[in-house]
Parts: C-alpha cells; sequence; structure tokens
C-alpha cells in the first residue's frame, strides 16, 4: 500500500481509493500511548547484471501527538538495510533521524518531497523530466484502485486510460498556436519586403544619377589637388635649398660658439688667477671689516637707543622713590604728632613720661647727586643726560627706630597696669571714708536740716570725675 508513497512521496494518496482518508499521523498514533513515536519505511531495488547494484529508498517518519502532525524525512543510499544500514538502535528503539544524516550522508536525507521525487525518477528510472514522472505516478494511482477491474469488463479500458493520461501542456499548445500565428506574420513580412524591393529599385535609378555627378565634382577635386601637390613640390624644392643655405650657417654659428667657449675658459682660469692673488685676497678682507664695522655700528646705536630708554626708567623710578619717600614722612610725622599729644596727657596724668620714649624721625639716605654727562651717538649727536639727585628712606634705620619704640611702649604696660589698680585702691578707700563721713554726720545733718548734704555731695562728684580723668589719662596707647 505505501509503495507508491516511497516513489512520489505524495501524503495525499496513502490509500488505494484515492480519498485521502488515510494520513500517516493516524497511521504512526492510533493506538498506541505514546506522546511521540518514529517509524521507517522503505524499498529495495536490485539492477541485476554482471556485479548486483541495489538502491534504498526509504522514509523517516516523525510524528508528535501534540501537534497531531508527522513529519517524513526522505533518504537515498546505496546501503542494505539490515546488513549494511540498522534501522533499529543498540536500545532496540528506531535509529534517530541526525544519526541516520551521519550514516547515509546529510545530501542524501531531505524532508521535501519534490526533492525526494526528482531524486527517484532520475537515479531509479533516468527520467529527468519531472513532469513525466508525475504522470506516471499518477498513472499508477490510477491502476491500483480497487474499482479498475470492473471498468475493464464493462469495455471502459480506453475512458480509463485517457483519464488516466495527462492532458496537453500549456507551453506545447501555446507554441503550436504562436507557429500558426508566425505563418501569417511571415505571409505579410514577405509583401513588405517585395514592397520595399520595389522602393529600393527606384531609389537606387534615381541615386544613380547622383553618384555620377559626385564622381565629377570628386574628380574635378583630384586634378586641382594634383596642381597643388605639384605646387607643393615646387616649394619643397625651394625649402630644400632654404635648409642647406641655413645648415651652413649653423656650421659658421657652432664654429662661432666653440670659439667663444674656448674664450670663456680662458677668462674663469684669468679669473682664478685673480681671486688667488695678494692683492685680490686683501680686498676680500677690507670687505669684511667694512661688514664688522657696519654690525658694530648698528649694535652702537641699538644700545645708544636702549641707554636712553634705561635713563628715562631710571628717571621715573627716582620721582616714585622719592614720591613713596615723601609719603612715608607724612606718616611719620603724624605719629610724631600723636606722640605729643599723648605726652600731654601723660603730664596732666602725672605718668613719667620717659617711659612713652621719644617719637622716632624718618631717616633717609643720598643714592645719587645731581650730575650732568654728554653723550655722543654713532652718527656723531650730542646728548646731554641730567641725573637729579635721588634720596631715599633707610629702611633698615627706620625698622631698627621703630622697633625700639615698641620696646619702650611695650616696657610701659606694666606701669601702666600698676598705676591703674593704685587709682581704683586710692577710689575705693576714698569712697569708704565718704561713708565713714556720712554715718558721723548724721546727726548734725537731722539737727540742721540740708545743710550737710551740698558738700558730700560736692566731694562725691569731684572724686568721681577726678577718677574718671585719671582712667581716661593713665590709659597706655602704642
Amino acid at each position: 500500500m505505501l509503495l507508491p508513497y516511497l516513489l512520489d512521496g505524495d501524503s495525499r494518496a496513502l490509500d488505494a481509493t484515492g480519498t485521502g482518508r488515510t494520513t500517516l499521523a493516524w497511521l504512526m498514533l492510533d493506538g498506541f500511548e505514546s506522546t511521540n513515536r518514529l517509524g521507517y519505511l522503505w524499498v529495495e531495488f536490485r539492477m541485476s547484471g554482471g556485479d548486483d547494484r541495489y538502491l534504498t529508498f526509504g522514509a523517516a517518519v516523525r510524528a508528535s501527538k501534540s501537534t497531531k502532525r508527522a513529519v517524513p524525512f526522505f533518504f537515498t543510499t546505496p546501503l542494505r538495510v539490515g546488513s549494511e544500514l540498522r534501522l533499529v538502535d543498540a536500545g532496540g528503539g528506531p535509529l534517530p533521524v541526525e544519526r541516520l544524516k551521519e550514516v547515509v550522508g546529510a545530501e542524501n536525507v531531505t524532508d521535501r518531497a519534490v526533492e525526494h521525487r526528482a531524486r527517484v525518477a532520475r537515479e531509479l528510472f533516468g527520467i529527468t523530466d519531472v513532469t513525466r514522472y508525475r504522470n506516471l505516478t499518477q498513472l499508477l494511482h490510477r491502476l491500483r484502485r480497487p474499482t479498475v477491474g470492473d471498468r475493464i469488463e464493462s469495455g471502459g479500458l480506453a475512458s480509463l486510460l485517457s483519464e488516466t493520461l495527462p492532458g496537453l501542456d500549456d507551453d506545447v499548445v501555446e507554441k503550436v498556436a504562436r507557429n500558426l500565428h508566425d505563418l501569417d506574420t511571415v505571409r505579410e513580412e514577405l509583401g513588405r519586403l517585395e514592397r520595399t524591393d520595389q522602393a529600393l529599385r527606384t531609389f537606387l535609378r534615381g541615386y544613380g544619377r547622383y553618384l555620377a555627378g559626385v564622381l565629377h565634382r570628386a574628380a574635378d577635386d583630384v586634378t586641382g589637388e594634383l596642381e597643388s601637390l605639384a605646387a607643393r613640390r615646387r616649394e619643397a624644392g625651394d625649402a630644400a635649398k632654404r635648409t642647406a643655405d641655413l645648415r651652413g650657417r649653423e656650421k659658421a654659428a657652432r664654429e662661432r660658439f666653440e670659439e667663444l667657449v674656448r674664450r670663456e675658459r680662458d677668462a674663469r682660469e684669468v679669473l682664478h688667477t685673480l681671486q688667488t692673488s695678494p692683492a685680490y685676497l686683501g680686498l676680500k678682507d677690507l670687505r669684511e671689516l667694512r661688514e664688522t664695522v657696519d654690525a658694530r655700528r648698528d649694535a652702537a646705536a641699538t644700545a645708544f637707543a636702549a641707554l636712553g630708554t634705561a635713563h628715562d626708567a631710571e628717571e621715573d623710578a627716582a620721582v616714585r622713590l622719592g614720591e613713596g619717600a615723601d609719603q612715608l614722612g607724612g606718616r611719620f610725622g603724624e605719629l610724631a604728632a600723636e606722640h605729643r599729644g599723648l605726652l600731654s596727657r601723660a603730664e596732666r596724668a602725672g605718668f613719667p613720661a620717659g617711659h612713652l620714649g621719644e617719637a622716632v624721625g624718618l631717616p633717609r639716605v643720598t643714592l645719587g647727586e645731581p650730575a650732568d654727562a654728554e653723550l655722543t651717538g654713532p652718527g656723531g649727536e650730542v646728548r646731554t643726560v641730567r641725573h637729579r639727585p635721588v634720596s631715599a628712606v633707610d629702611v633698615p634705620g627706620a625698622e631698627s627706630g621703630l622697633a625700639g619704640w615698641a620696646d619702650r611702649l611695650d616696657g610701659a604696660v606694666p606701669v601702666a597696669r600698676q598705676r591703674n589698680r593704685m587709682v581704683a585702691e586710692v577710689i575705693r578707700l576714698f569712697d569708704v571714708a565718704e561713708e565713714a563721713r556720712a554715718a558721723a554726720d548724721a546727726p548734725t545733718a537731722n539737727a540742721s536740716g540740708w545743710r550737710g548734704r551740698p558738700r558730700t555731695q560736692r566731694s562725691c562728684s569731684s572724686a568721681r570725675a577726678t577718677r574718671s580723668r585719671r582712667k581716661a589719662s593713665d590709659t597706655p596707647r602704642k
């Protein structure tokens, strides 16, 4: 029943009736509990002759109950099943498809029925026309139907074969129709060519007369060109004569050139003799000395200009230095005025003035005396340079004087603090005495009313005022 399937791979015609009710999935899964199954179909052909050759066609069918599908893998091999090709593995199960590909070769295994059908037709029957082989397999399916015998007995063999044989190919019908159509086209083309031939004959008669006229004109042109050629030849003869004359002149010019080259060589020898002579060498030394003098003159001019610029910068620096010294002298004068005020306040407070030291004056030092100088430039011009007197602050002396004054003022701080404590003690004792006096004068105050109070208030006010002035005057200032 499955022999035609191995020959054409058509799973739609598995049963003999051609109804398509039998499927690979039904054959593989019906009545089995397994979810996935794998089975093999094969047929072996033997070609007899001098030495027998075998050809095996088979299909490995892999079925899945979950998808309700069965997928075939067709294979072709010269190996014989059983002796050379075992389709059962060592565990007794079907040989896996991957292992089958390793045994028979992956190129001999395919899952496409069309490719398998073409391979069977080519290798088994030697048919390369796929359509012809398809028609043969269709005839096989017709002849294997169970009802074919009834139709033969009733005289329907001819109609059965007619139904079985395939119809004409559309390409063949179209090709025959095209050939019939081409006959009409050839007839029309022949008539058109005859008309074209008649027209060309008429054209050629007129065109012959035209060509005759053209040839006459071309002959006249050739005659003219021949005359021109003769004239050119005469001109060429004249040019040859002029060329010979020019060649003579060229020879004379070459001799003249060689003479000039000889003279140049002699002149170069004379020039070399002059260049190596003592007089020429002395002239060369003189030129080098002149270049040296020019270079030194330029350097002197540059130095003279730089000297002027430096003098101007020096004058500006002297002016800025004097202004800075004047500003610092003004600040020292302010410090001296403040020191004099401090001395007057210390004298009023009875503080020894020797502890405050003497004010420090701004020491100055003379850096340059006024002077005039005349400078002569490289070009002979005379320039008078005037130097103004320059004085600056004696920085070390000023720092030393200020440091000594600061030390003297720092030494007055303990004395001022001691005086402050003494004044505070006197004021406290004065307040105690005032309180005692007020307590002693209380009966008198009761007898005489307000007579004694103005003196006490005046005494207390005078004491507080004196204490405030002493605190203000005794505070040391640096």
